[in-house]
Parts: C-alpha cells; structure tokens; sequence
C-alpha cells in the first residue's frame, strides 16, 4: 500500500467511530493513544475537546480526559488537585518576602514547579457519552492553535508497572515493547505527524498506533523519531524544533534530577508541534500572510512547539526519597536522541 492510501486508510479507520457526545464536544481527533471510543463496545470512552462551548462561540482550548478505573482515576485527579494546591500556595506567598523565601525550600515549591511542564487543569466534568454519565478531567489542549498538529505519546521508563501491581499484570507489562524498553526506557504508543512528498503538494497525514510502536527495534525507535520530526526532507525550522523540543525536555529533566517525592510509573510525555511553522516559521497565525509580520503576531517557539507530561493514574510517592531514575534513564534516552538528530 502507498504512503497516501495507507494514511488515508488510518484516518478512515479513525473516524469510522462516531460516538454520541453533547452539543459543543467532539472526539479528539488528534488522540494518538490511550483508551478509545469503540464501535462494538459503547462504555469505552476516549478523548473529547471543545468545539465552541464558551459564550463568544469559541473553543476554549480544552481536552476531556475520561477517568480510567476507580484507584486510577482517584490518583490522577489527586495529582493534579495536589499540583494546583501548590502553584495557588506559592502564588500567594509570593507576596510576602518572608513566606516566599521559607516557601522556596519546601516541596510545595518543588511540586508548584512541575506545573509548567504538564497540561493546564481546569478541574472536573460530568458529561453524558453513548448514554451513560461519565466523569472527565478538563485539561488544556496542547494542540490548541496549530493548523497542523503533529503529535507523539512517548512513554518513559524501563518499568511501566506501579508497586500495587499483581504479578499478573507485571509479566503482562514487561512483555510490552521489550526490545526499545529496555534499551531505552522508551515505549511508542503512537503519534501522527503531516508529511510533504512534493515540494508544492499538499501534505498528508501519516498515524501509527501501538502495534508499530511494539514492532520497533532500537533502530527503528530512532527512524520513528526521525519521520515524526520530519528530519528527511529537512524543512527550513527542523533546528528550531528540534532545539526547542530539546530545551522543554531538559527542562523536565532538571525538575526530574531535584525532586525525591514521586515516582511517576507509566507516564508519558506528548510532544506536539504545528508542522505549517515547519516550511513558514515567520508566517502568521492563519497562514495566508508570508511577508514580515508585526511583532505581536510572531509565535514563539514555545508556542507552537510543546512538550508536556501526562497520565498521572500510576504516581506513587518516592520510596526512602530516592531519585526517580526508572523516569530519568528515559527521559536521558530521549534527549540522547533528539540532540543525535540536530547534529547530524
């Protein structure tokens, strides 16, 4: 099968499930992994975003992460109710010279830390799905803006399975993507990214879901990494990304190295990027103007290139406060490859 009918052939496959969601949602489109809505099975729920529920008739940038299994779903939302506890305490005490300086040490200054690298959390939601109320996490859009979201889920560490796990589930997880796991730390679940094959063509959609993840070799981890960044044929902003995407991963990796209160298990980072930027980094935000923008219009890098961690059901605090380097080996990994990349 061609590159353009297989593509085609994904996003067919896709929007072949169309489930019933209230006015003013719809599935999330650019979901490339986790639990999904399924045409024989109506309680399963995947992701939902906003379509112009706010009163001037926009999107409010908004994703509707459904709750997983009960233990699940409670860690979550007491991650992110814990890290918006944080961000709010030492927002407040930085008002006082003497609470912020006795806040600065402490691990709500350390948590309060972690908000920039994980979505905006906009609390909860009931929302009735196929006929049955479900609960959601409203969580900010990383795609929010960008007229050609590219997007990845890489899941970091070697071991994937928490310390609540039955052997059952341990054996089952360790079979999962053996070969990138435990070389890299690494998993693929999946990612989609647009592609020129024609220097005046229009772009196409490329999707791959977790059996090509599972399919991958350490070699073939780096190809992955190569098409999704779009590094042949390079484009006039393949750098920046890549620096961009280089810095945001370091800077997780710093707040990673300081902190000895969570283990994160089964997480992920998503990293996103607007591939329009790619051939016309200094075009403006809707694409039809080419000559030198006004200052206010131009996007920094770290708007249409963002790299954030999520799923949070499986974090567990930091046995005997020790480093979480199951998270770091690869995170390392990532920022290992990405930077093999930018100087080649």
């Amino acid at each position: 099968m061609a590159k353009k009918e297989q593509a085609e052939s994904m996003v067919a496959v896709v929007a072949a499930v169309t489930p019933a969601v209230p006015l003013g949602y719809r599935q999330l489109g650019t979901q490339v992994a986790g639990h999904t809505f399924e045409a024989s099975n109506a309680a399963a729920v995947g992701l939902l975003q906003d379509v112009g529920g706010s009163a001037e008739g926009r999107s409010e940038g908004r994703v509707f992460k459904p709750l997983g299994k009960p233990e699940c779903g409670l860690r979550e939302i007491q991650f992110y109710e814990s890290l918006a506890a944080a961000t709010s305490t030492i927002a407040a005490a930085a008002g006082d010279v003497g609470k912020a300086e006795n806040a600065a040490d402490n691990d709500l200054a350390l948590l309060a830390a972690l908000a920039e690298h994980v979505p905006r959390y906009y609390g909860q939601r009931k929302l009735v799905v196929n006929q049955r109320e479900h609960t959601f996490l409203q969580l900010e859009d990383l795609t929010h803006g960008m007229a050609k979201p590219c997007v990845m889920d890489v899941k970091i560490g070697k071991r994937t399975w928490d310390p609540l796990s039955s052997p059952h589930k341990r054996a089952i997880e360790q079979q999962k993507y053996v070969m990138c796991k435990q070389n890299l730390g690494l998993c693929l679940p999946g990612f989609q990214v647009y592609q020129q094959e024609q220097p005046c063509g229009k772009p196409i959609l490329i999707r791959h879901g977790r059996d090509y993840g599972k399919s991958l070799n350490v070699e073939g981890f780096h190809q992955a990494l190569a098409l999704f960044f779009n590094v042949q044929p390079a484009h006039a902003n393949v750098p920046q990304l890549l620096r961009e995407v280089l810095r945001q991963l370091r800077g997780i990796h710093s707040w990673f190295k300081r902190q000895r209160l969570l283990h994160f298990y089964a997480s992920s980072l998503l990293i996103c990027y607007d591939f329009d930027r790619l051939s016309n980094p200094s075009s403006q935000q809707n694409g039809y103007h080419h000559e030198p923008p006004v200052t206010p219009a131009i996007k920094l890098p770290d708007q249409w290139i963002r790299v954030r961690c999520i799923d949070f059901a499986h974090i567990f605090p930091a046995a005997d406060a020790q480093p979480d380097e199951n998270y770091m080996f690869g995170l390392q990994s990532l920022i290992d490859i990405v930077e093999s990349m930018l100087q080649r």
